[in-house]
């Protein structure tokens, strides 16, 4: 018979095996500190109901299945050829059942982690939850990836100024990241998950407004070169190059612009940090990093929704972030996916 008080974790599961050491070692301090304790006991919930979430995902026919019933036939061609088809307005309403609870039970993990942070610091003390919160952050921040790398592929899969041969790839490389109830983005594309990890800890130094000292931080922290290459290839636009900008400093094309005039009315070479006042906070891993999920969605989001604004009204300046353009290129150069699930 199963303890009342165990963690337990069984296959097929949502956490590799890295999360769930993490999930146990906080858990196992909680209990320690204080058996019995409610804190512990609600981790044990909370890990549970996303096994159970898994489990109902799993349960439902798999994108990569032909489908059968009367007339109707569905497979993997007519469902990426349905959905290549598509727009921004009715895209999720195409989308199979199972694939749409990926997105869901990755939502559900980030939100699990930002509550372990929060347990492990009321149950332990903010210095003896020091010792878990570096991990704890980096399984958020992998969470969010995904999520937000999800955005990015459906943002190429519905756009009808991409290629159809693109958004082919792009649907298939979502179909395979909402299918897996373990999935990562390092599983498909650990392209962006390096450049996104070393994006977080590279600090804006602003100088001439070019970008160059942040592109060097970005490649001492990690950052994928094929990320850079891409995007400053010799044949590249305009817009790229305005979109790498937005990437380095996280603020908008029209900022720099304004801060650009603004030198050249003072007659300065080049501006501080302060003055790029509005843009969202940088995510680092350390102690001192307050909220992730808050941070990494508005140095996205800020971007994506601004580029998709130019995109609609034909507008000036890069109507994708850097981060779509250079997956474009990636989907446009190879096959990332096999066509069998993994």
């Amino acid at each position: 018979m199963t303890p009342p008080d165990e963690l337990l974790f069984t296959e097929p599961s949502p956490f590799d095996a890295e999360e769930q050491a993490t999930i146990r070692a906080v858990h196992d301090a909680i209990l320690e500190a204080d058996p019995g304790s409610i804190f512990a006991a609600t981790v044990r919930r909370n890990v549970a109901l996303i096994f159970e979430l898994s489990d109902l995902l799993s349960r439902y026919p798999s994108v990569f299945d032909s489908q059968s019933l009367g007339k109707r036939q569905r497979n993997l061609d007519s469902l990426i050829e349905m959905l290549s088809r598509s727009n921004l307005s009715n895209f999720e309403v195409f989308l199979p059942t199972r694939a749409l609870l990926g997105r869901t039970l990755i939502m559900a993990e980030m939100n699990f982690y930002r509550f372990l942070r929060y347990v492990s610091t009321e149950a332990l003390g903010e210095e003896k939850a020091q010792q878990f919160l570096p991990l704890t952050n980096k399984h958020l921040c992998h969470c969010i990836y995904t999520r937000l790398a999800g955005d990015l592929l459906t943002s190429i899969s519905s756009d009808a100024s991409v290629a159809t041969k693109i958004r082919k790839r792009a649907v298939l490389s979502l179909l395979h990241v909402r299918e897996q109830i373990a999935v990562r983005i390092a599983d498909f594309m650990p392209l962006l998950q390096a450049t996104w990890d070393a994006r977080r800890n590279v600090v804006v130094a602003g100088g001439t407004l070019v970008g160059t000292a942040e592109m060097f931080q970005l490649f001492e922290r990690g950052c994928d070169s094929r990320f850079v290459d891409l995007l400053v290839r010799p044949d590249h636009t305009e817009n790229e190059a305005a979109a790498f900008r937005e990437f380095l400093f996280g603020v908008t094309t029209e900022h720099l612009s304004t801060l650009e005039r603004a030198q050249v009315a003072a007659k300065v070479q080049s501006s501080s940090v302060e003055e790029l006042s509005h843009m969202p906070s940088l995510l680092s891993l350390d102690e001192t990093a307050s909220d992730p999920t808050l941070a990494m969605f508005e140095f996205f989001l800020s971007r994506h929704l601004q580029a998709a604004a130019r995109r609609q009204g034909n507008l000036p300046g890069p109507k994708r972030t850097a981060e779509e353009y250079v997956m474009i290129q990636f989907l446009r150069t190879q096959d990332l996916l096999t066509r069998e699930a993994k």
